[in-house]
Order: C-alpha cells, then structure tokens, then sequence
C-alpha cells in the first residue's frame, strides 16, 4: 500500500485545483461580461428614445467609459486564466461600447 500523500495523487490533486479555479474564474468573469453587455444594451435602448442634453451626454459618455473600462479588465483577467478567451469578441465588444459611448447609434 502506498503510503498518503504520495507525489503522484498531489501532483493530480493540485491540477483538479489549478483547473477548478480556472473554470470558476472563467465562470465569474463570463457572468460580469455578460452583466455589463445586458447593461450596455439597456442604457443604449433608453438613450435612442430621448433627446439628450449635454449633462445627460456628458453622464452618458462617463458612464461608457466605466463600461469599457471593465471591459478592458474583464479581457485582462480572461486572457490570463486563457480559458474560452476570443480575442475579437473582445474587440468587437469594445468597438460597440465606444460607438455607444461616442453617440453613433
């Protein structure tokens, strides 16, 4: 019988823990995605029905800013854990936020 911990059943365990923290990051941050394109989504919807002001513009460009910014973050931390990353989704989401943002909808 081979003795507990052996190197072998560490070295596996220590990959199911790599690979689990890798699909609950992958998991999170696909939802925070997913949450910020939804709100995208909405605030665009709002601003097509109204006349906007140049406060409302000015709120609406800072509030698009925030919106890539974590765009911007979100793509960061998925490249790094590089599990289910697509490089030009990415790009093409943060080519529809400063569209939105700069009012060209």
């Amino acid at each position: 019988m081979i003795p507990y911990p052996h190197p072998h059943n560490e070295q596996h365990h220590n990959d199911n823990i790599n690979h689990w923290w890798a699909y609950e990051t992958n998991r999170y941050l696909q939802d925070r995605l997913r949450n910020l394109v939804i709100r995208a989504n909405w605030n665009k919807r709002i601003i097509c029905r109204i006349h906007l002001t140049t406060n409302d513009l000015e709120i609406h460009q800072h509030r698009f800013e925030g919106f890539i910014s974590q765009l911007e973050n979100i793509d960061k931390q998925l490249k790094t854990i590089a599990m289910q990353y697509n490089e030009q989704r990415m790009k093409q989401l943060k080519t529809i936020f400063t569209k939105i943002k700069n009012y060209e909808n």
